[in-house]
């Protein structure tokens, strides 16, 4: 290709990818993809961080206040992570740069996706609901939407079949067995979560419920795994769609070959009156 064609080219492929039908769902991954960086950018260049202080302070203020969504989560912070506290700092630091720049750029999107989700979820565990309940919503709905297969590298890698857990995939691709599994356990993981957070929560007044870690978790959790067990079930659509377009086709198919007979018995009628 000409250099001075370039130009052209990538104007030509951003028009084609913005004109697709789920294109509008692009700025909020880059949304999310941005939230993420920042966060890590921030924990980057403090000492602090590093050192576990801040992490230790934030549990220290959680437990005295007793904003864990279950105490059985409460004990696990204080007796495990509050201990490891410069390695688990290390490691979210870690996690956040991985997964605002794979959000980011579209590359392993969907694992990104699930790397963001589980943070969100030990986030509102450890009784911070904001902005983490929005983030886990949002996440949800990009991974069920493929949202990395448009304007971003995991539309590329779709001829080398990643497994729709690692890279968005095309609407029309049907997921693999093991993915619809994974999907549906997913799921029901998030539903048992949903319901020991509900059964856990102790404010359910209007004002009240909003502010309470166990009841958002538990209604945010159901949500997401509605999310996932629809994104299971997406390829049995698909296949369904397929197989009505087919039946469709061959309908189509025998109605001209009889239209066709019935033009040349047509034919063969009226030669041999004219013959006569």
């Amino acid at each position: 290709m000409a250099r001075s064609n370039w130009p052209v080219f990538w104007l030509d492929k951003v028009r084609r990818e913005a004109l697709r039908a789920d294109a509008y769902l692009v700025p909020i991954r880059w949304f999310m993809g941005i939230a993420w960086l920042r966060s890590a950018a921030e924990k980057l260049f403090d000492p602090a961080w590093h050192d576990g202080d801040t992490l230790r302070d934030f549990l220290g203020a959680e437990a005295m206040q007793g904003l864990a969504a279950f105490p059985e989560f409460g004990t696990f912070l204080q007796t495990v992570v509050e201990p490891s506290a410069p390695l688990v700092s290390g490691l979210v630091l870690a996690l956040q740069l991985i997964c605002g720049a794979g959000i980011l750029v579209g590359t392993f999107t969907n694992a990104a996706l699930l790397i963001g989700m589980g943070m969100n979820l030990a986030f509102m565990l450890a009784g911070a609901p904001n902005p983490s309940a929005f983030y886990l919503l949002i996440q949800s709905v990009l991974f069920a939407a493929n949202a990395g297969a448009i304007v971003g590298f995991d539309g590329r890698m779709l001829a080398r079949e990643r497994s729709l857990l690692i890279a968005a995939r095309s609407a029309d691709r049907v997921p693999r067995r093991m993915d619809r599994w994974c999907l549906g356990m997913l799921s029901g993981l998030l539903a048992v979560i949903s319901i020991y957070s509900l059964a856990h929560g102790t404010d359910f007044s209007a004002a009240g419920a909003v502010s309470d870690p166990a009841l958002v978790l538990g209604l945010v959790t159901a949500l997401a795994g509605l999310l996932m067990f629809v994104t299971s079930l997406r390829p049995y659509t698909t296949l369904v769609v397929d197989l009505s377009e087919r039946l469709a086709n061959r309908q189509l198919a025998a109605t001209e070959s009889e239209r066709t007979s019935y033009g040349g018995r047509l034919e063969d009628h009226q030669r041999h009156h004219s013959n006569r």
